[in-house]
């Protein structure tokens, strides 16, 4: 083997030489440039020729947003791969979960890496453009610009990268949902054959053996679990620990009671927040304490092994049911409060709310067992005719609950004492809840009906969700009175906290009282919305982006081409729109507005005004409900426009003279008017007309326009300040300035005449019989000037007759007739048989 080489170092004569000529070499170059001039220095270096430079590495905030894009591309892949294939529910909500890690990785990477383009893209602003052919720039500027623009090339290349994916997965979400959705709908809407139809039975009967033969080797598999394969060392750990766990529980439960747990409160006046948390009190207490025992036996069975893998659905079950029953009652018990009226939450009699109470719980028992009955059936793999039997018994319980629940609370006519019409008697259901007994009765109707046509599935679903929507109800009452309570307590311009709080705020009580008003009514909307989705939203899957048809429904009506099904959710969204415009005005009218200190006429104005605006958004999704769109109902509008000016001109001067009214305010609400003749109050200003009440309780409709264009008397305009002026007539003996005093005393003593500017009194003439006063004040309210003139002239007459001043009756004359003659006096004397009388002059009577 050869030696290695060794390797030699030249000499310092070599570095010595080596250096000359490069020095030499540096001068030529520099004498080549100088006399080659500007134009030489224009010309770009050529690019090397054989080598080409390596591409730099990615920078830091780059190649983590590159990681994170290539695992979410690898995810993405795996499901849209997925998403071939036919999936039931269950598989589809995983897939919807390992979307959610993907989202949130995603949406980090683009908020860590768009801060790091917007500086790069500023850095390379700072720079200016890139300079035109044949100018001179710097070769460090040169070379920060290309480094800057590769930066930014990178990270925007990333972003968008990124953002493409995100919009990629928000179509796989989209996706996944519109798959479980049409499994919703297809499961829901699954025509068997009717449990009314004799096959149906025959199809039970034949499917009755084999479901006794699943649940014999359901039996013995899971003896045999226990035997072979857990082992009875682990049975008895098993129950030991059980013991244990049941002895410490009961001991937690002995103290608890102790203590005060389930305990009934006493039905004695509370104020509404003492109500309210003894309601949540109760709720926790009936809603956790169950479970929580029954979850214990559960938790031990499954730590040793002792449950049969296939039969995992039945314990979980059985849990479950314990749940509802749990909640039900709990929930139900703490807004009803059978037995305490006092600490009741909603405003029903005692048969009502007790009614209501037991069959809610009675429900919830029926839906308790059919979750049960439902996973032993799955676990058996039980024949669909079992499972149509099942479902068909649950809507069947619970048709039977609300059946007997509204012939509970049915009124019964009352025969009368005669034997004659019988009378009725008051109705239990309170007027507020009147509305849920046809409601009731249409579902049970529907239900019926589902049930006779073969949808098993759907009358099951609308059977369970009336009991789910009263417990739903009770949970939405007590939220919301729990709000109500606490927003009162620390918002209350009359409590001790709102005072409190209004002191260290810096604000007028009555302020922080319509800042609670306001911040109450938003938490309402969020609970009520919150609620209505839980209620009408599809359960088979995620709420979370679906739309307004699917939280009404569960089903998009785009996907159902029937114009009755279009009309009927056109129908809905009105009356829905409508009750909620409804709520919020009388939300506004009657506690919003009135903390506001604005008049009565300026808040009729909003209110009014914001109604026509909530109506308008109805109509609005009305019709984009029913598919019209609103640029057409313009053009048709302007083509309609010159009929319109002709055949409804009085209708639209009615409604922009209503606006004016509204806006201008020349008449308000609660005004005292007079107008063609009539005199009155105005009671409301709506879109055509006027109403207004008249002092003889009389309704006067009046057009806008005649209020517009008209002659008005409006007494309230500026205020509610009145003159009146009492005449008084008293003789010519009396003493002028004891009159004077004495009507001066008795406007003083009227508690409606104001002192500022102050009563007086005016000789106004010397009359043909007396001495004529007048008495003028200032009434604080016009609505007031009668009663104040009837009793300043009782109080005026009761003065006058103490101090002995005489009012001078009226000047009368008399008139008498000539003489009859004789002749014609005579016949009327002897027919009633007495003699002529003979005629006297007439004097005029003296005054008194």
């Amino acid at each position: 083997m050869p030696p290695a080489p060794v390797p030699s170092f030249p000499s310092r004569q070599a570095f010595r030489a080596t250096g000359l000529r490069l020095l030499a070499l540096a001068v030529v170059l520099a004498g080549l440039a100088l006399g080659a001039g500007p134009a030489a220095l224009a010309q770009p270096a050529s690019p090397p020729a054989t080598t080409q430079a390596a591409p730099a590495p990615l920078l830091p905030a780059a190649a983590a947003a590159q990681a994170a894009l290539d695992s979410a591309r690898t995810v993405l892949d795996q499901v849209e791969a997925a998403l071939e294939r036919q999936l039931g529910d269950g598989e589809l909500s995983s897939l919807r979960g390992r979307l959610e890690p993907v989202r949130e990785a995603l949406g980090e990477a683009v908020r860590q890496l768009e801060p790091r383009l917007a500086e790069a893209r500023d850095r390379l602003n700072q720079l200016g453009p890139k300079p035109a052919e044949g100018a001179t720039e710097s070769a460090d500027a040169r070379q920060q610009r290309e480094e800057q623009t590769r930066i930014v090339g990178e990270f925007d290349s990333r972003v968008k990268a990124l953002k493409v994916q995100q919009v990629r997965l928000d179509q796989l979400v989209e996706r996944i949902t519109d798959r479980r959705r049409q499994l919703f709908t297809a499961q829901l809407f699954e025509r068997s054959v009717p449990i009314v139809d004799p096959r149906f039975w025959i199809q039970l009967s034949e499917a009755l053996p084999r479901l006794g033969l699943s649940a014999r080797y359901l039996a013995e598999d899971w003896w045999h679990h226990l035997t072979e394969v857990a082992g009875y060392s682990r049975i008895a750990a098993a129950l030991g620990l059980g013991v244990i766990v049941a002895f410490v529980l009961f001991w937690i439960y002995r103290q608890a009671r102790r203590y005060g747990l389930y305990a009934t409160p006493a039905d004695i006046p509370a104020s509404r927040l003492a109500a309210v948390k003894a309601a949540i009190r109760t709720a926790l207490e009936r809603s956790l304490v169950l479970p929580i025992l029954a979850a214990s036996p559960l938790l031990i069975i499954e730590n040793f092994d002792l449950i049969l893998p296939r039969a995992q659905p039945i314990p979980w079950a059985l849990f479950v049911a314990v749940l509802i029953v749990s909640v039900t009652r709990g929930v139900m018990q703490a807004v009803m409060a059978p037995g305490a009226p006092a600490y009741r939450l909603v405003k029903l009699p005692d048969p009502f709310a007790e009614a209501v109470f037991s069959s809610v719980r009675m429900a919830a028992w029926i839906l308790a067992t059919t979750t049960v009955a439902l996973a032993f059936a799955r676990v058996m793999i039980a024949p669909v005719a079992v499972t149509v039997f099942i479902t068909g018994l649950t809507a069947i319980g619970i048709c039977v609950v609300v059946f007997l629940f509204l012939r509970g609370t049915t009124e019964h006519p009352v025969e009368s004492e005669d034997g004659g019409v019988p009378e009725a008697s008051p109705a239990i259901t309170p007027q507020p809840w009147a509305w849920t007994r046809p409601a009731l009765w249409i579902a049970i109707t529907a239900i019926t009906v589902a049930l006779v046509a073969g949808f098993t599935a759907l009358a099951a679903f609308l059977a369970s969700r009336i009991a789910a929507a009263v417990v739903i109800a009770a949970v939405t009452v007590m939220v919301l009175a729990f709000l109500d309570a606490v927003i009162a307590e620390w918002f209350g311009p009359t409590t001790v906290r709102g005072r409190s709080l209004s002191a260290a705020i810096g604000i007028r009580p009555d302020r922080l009282d319509l800042i609670g008003t306001l911040f109450a009514g938003a938490l309402h909307v969020i609970v009520l919305t919150t609620s209505a989705l839980a209620v009408f939203g599809p359960w088979g899957f995620g709420g979370a982006g679906a739309s307004l048809e699917d939280a009404f429904f569960g089903v998009r009506f785009a996907e159902i081409r029937s114009l009755a099904v279009t009309m009927l959710g056109a129908s809905v969204i009105l009356a829905i729109g409508i009750l909620l415009v409804r709520a919020v005005m009388g939300w506004l009218r009657e506690k919003v507005l009135p903390r506001t200190g604005m008049d009565s006429g300026l808040q009729n104005s909003v209110a009014t005004i914001v109604g026509y605006a909530a109506f308008a958004l109805v109509a609005s999704l009305v019709l984009r409900q029913i598919g019209l769109d609103l640029s057409n109902i313009t053009i048709i509008a302007g083509a309609l426009s010159v009929g319109i000016g002709f055949g409804l001109q009085s209708i639209v001067q009615n409604f922009v003279s209503g606006l004016i009214l509204l806006a201008e305010r020349p008449i308000r609400v609660g005004d005292s008017i007079v107008v063609k003749g009539e005199e009155g109050h105005v009671r409301k200003i709506s879109v055509r007309s006027t109403e207004i009440e008249t002092f003889d309780r009389a309704t006067v409709i009046l057009p806008n326009a005649e209020l517009i264009t008209g002659v008005v008397k409006n007494w309230t305009l500026a205020n509610t300040l009145s003159r009146i002026a009492i005449p008084v007539r008293v003789a010519y003996d009396s003493d002028p300035d004891m009159v004077r005093d004495q009507l001066i005393a008795a406007a003083c003593e009227s508690r409606y005449l104001v002192q500022d500017p102050p009563p007086r009194v005016f000789l106004m003439r010397f009359g043909d019989n007396g001495l004529e006063f007048e008495l003028r004040g200032v009434v604080t309210n016009v609505e007031y000037a009668l009663t104040t003139r009837s009793d300043l002239q009782l109080a005026i007459l009761s003065r006058f007759r103490q101090h002995g001043i005489i009012i001078a009756p009226p000047v009368q004359s008399v008139q008498t007739k000539p003489d009859l003659p004789q002749e014609a006096a005579a016949p009327s004397a002897s027919a009633k048989g007495e003699p002529p009388a003979k005629a006297e002059p007439a004097q005029a009577k003296p005054p008194r």
